[in-house]
């Protein structure tokens, strides 16, 4: 029985910090897009011919965050009862 209160905790628990992950995901995410935004705002005469890669670089930065925080949360699956993570 305890075993399993224990599990349940840690899957609240790991939920929870799923949650923080994808919050600072859309936070970086959104901060990218603003200055993504002011910037060609303020230099659209030159920008416009170099949009799309504006795009491809603002899009890689975006995959590899996404990937560095699945990675994060996968980490903390993996090893959060064997380092008792939520105790």
């Amino acid at each position: 029985m305890n075993n399993q209160a224990m599990e349940s905790k840690y899957h609240r628990k790991l939920n929870g910090d799923s949650v923080l992950i994808v919050g600072m995901l859309i936070l970086l995410v959104s901060v990218e897009v603003f200055l993504l935004y002011k910037i060609l705002t303020e230099t659209w005469e030159i920008a416009k011919n170099f949009f799309y890669l504006y795009v491809i670089f603002v899009g890689l930065i975006v995959i590899i965050e996404a990937i560095g925080c699945l990675s994060v949360r996968s980490s903390i699956k993996k090893h959060m009862f064997e380092f008792e993570y939520y105790d």
